[in-house]
Order: C-alpha cells, then structure tokens, then sequence
C-alpha cells in the first residue's frame, strides 16, 4: 500500500483553509481566525491520519466488515477534526478557544469521511499491483485524482461564503472566492491531465492484449525464462507470455519473457480506476460549477 502521509497532508491543508472560511458564514467568531492556523494544523493532522490509516492492520484485515471500516475511519477522522479544532481555538484565543472549536472541528471532520473512505479505498487498491507496472501506474493516478476531488469538494464548501458575502476578516473578499474557483478549477483540469495519461497506459494494454495473440504462455514461471529488456510487466497475475527467437535460443537456449500477468486481470483494473477518476472529476466539475454558480448569481444580485 502507498504511503498516505502526504496524500492526506494535502488533504488535510485544504479541508481546514476551507472549512474555518466556510463557517465564517455561519459564524462570527470563525472569520476572527486566520485560515493559515487551521490549514497548518489540519495537514499536520491529516498526515498522522494518513500513517495510523495505512499502518493499523485491523483496518485492512479481509475478515473486517465494510460497515467497521466506515465506521472506524469516521471515528479517527472525527477525533482528527476535534484535535484540529482544539488546536486552532488554542491558537487563536488561549485555552478557552479549545472546548469552543473541538466540538465544531469534529463536526466538520465527520463532513469529510466520504472523502476520507474514497482516498483510503484508492489506497488499498493502489497496493494491488506490482512495482513499476501499469497496473501499479493507473491506481496511483486513481489515488492522486481521488485526492483533487477531496480538494475540490474542501474549496465548494466556500458557496454559502459567496452569497451570505460572510467573508474572513484576515482575506479580502476576491482573494477567497477567487482560491475557491482556482482551486476547483485547477483540480478539474488536474483530473482531466490524469485521464488522459491513462488512456495512453490503455493504448499500451491494448497493444498487449493485440501482441498476446502471437506469443505463447510459458509452461513454468519458475523455470528460468530471461526477462527481455522490452518485457512488459501487467502489474497483476503470475503469467508470462514468451516467443523464442532464433538468436535467443543459441545465446541461451531459453525462451524470451515480452509480457508478464493476466491480460484479463489488468483490464478490470483499468476499468475500475477509470470509473473511479469519472467519478472524482464527477465531484470536482460539481464543485466548479457550484462555485461559478454562487459567484454569477452574487454578481447578478449586486449588479
């Protein structure tokens, strides 16, 4: 499995810029705070969310039920927002800040456990595929378009920011509507730059599944086959599809490995990520047009 420190830093940094200017607008007492307390903060926290989520066993044991995990990481994810919160009241007004902003830190922490689920989810498939492979390739590309989804769902929380014009008293009010728009938008485009990077991996995988039909599947694994310096490794399956040539065979005497794993396999791993990145950039189309939506329907009323 990848490491989640850094996916759930980034994370983490933006759910809490955003969530403290998303309260603003419901309360006064959050657009006191300035949003870098909260973004420092929660990616410290994210990223410890992110090592006790890969490295506790219990939560990648096959015998755990689907509604354990859910709720397992909701509660780590709603004591990670009561810590932020604590935090940044403690930061902002002394220790009577605290029991003020853990209570509504592990409110908002709950608001992101789909998130959370989906990047985790990502993130055990990621670890499914050997290194280096294609497989491998397209589950961290899931993984890093999951993480722009989250991202953009964190910067759509600013839309009752934008029509209650409840703003943060430490941002001018373009500058905050203008990180939620470039924030959806750059994570659209980013989603868009990972599809098209995979459907070139997909051409590749079908030029595999094509020069399958000339090659021939190796009786043993085990039995000694070289590796061609142009092999191409599947990612899942123990496979190996070889072609004798007549200047392998009097250089060794061995068939030559061109492709290593199960055709099959791999092709319902690049569907399922596929689907998976159509669903992140799902969200993060959402969240610009909310966004955009909120900004030309303020500008509509101001006007």
């Amino acid at each position: 499995m990848p490491s989640l420190t850094r996916p759930f830093a980034a994370f983490g940094a933006a759910a809490g810029f955003f969530a403290i200017l998303a309260l603003g607008s419901f309360r006064e007492a959050a657009r006191d705070v300035s949003p870098l307390a909260p973004m420092i903060v929660t990616a410290a926290v994210g990223a410890l969310v992110g090592i006790t989520l890969r490295r506790w066993r219990r939560l990648h044991s096959p015998l755990l039920a689907r509604e354990a995990v859910v709720l397992w990481v909701g509660i780590i994810t709603a004591i990670a927002g009561a810590i932020s919160g604590g935090a940044v009241g403690f930061v902002t007004w002394g220790p009577d800040g605290v029991t003020r902003f853990a209570g509504g830190g592990a409110v908002v922490g709950l608001v992101f456990v789909p998130s959370c689920l989906v990047v985790f989810d990502a993130a055990k498939r990621a670890g499914r595929g050997r290194h280096g492979s294609l497989v491998a390739a397209t589950d961290r590309r899931t993984v890093f378009s999951t993480v722009l989804a989250g991202i953009a769902f964190a910067a759509a929380t600013q839309v009752p920011v934008v029509l209650s014009a409840n703003v943060s008293n430490d941002l001018e009010p373009l500058v905050q509507i203008g990180l939620s728009l470039f924030v959806c938008l750059g994570a659209t485009v980013g989603i868009v730059m990972l599809q098209r990077r995979d459907r070139a991996a997909r051409a590749a995988l079908e030029a595999c599944a094509k020069d399958a039909a000339w090659l021939d599947p190796a009786a043993d694994a085990h039995d000694g086959e070289a590796m061609s310096p142009a092999a191409v490794d599947l990612g899942i399956g123990a496979e190996r599809w070889t072609r004798t040539s007549d200047a392998n065979y009097r250089l060794s005497g061995r068939p030559e490995v061109l492709l290593k794993g199960s055709l099959e396999l791999a092709t319902a791993a690049f569907d399922e990520c596929a689907r998976g990145r159509h669903r992140s950039l799902l969200v993060a189309a959402c969240g610009l047009t909310a966004v955009s939506a909120s900004i030309a329907l303020r500008l509509a009323v101001f006007l």
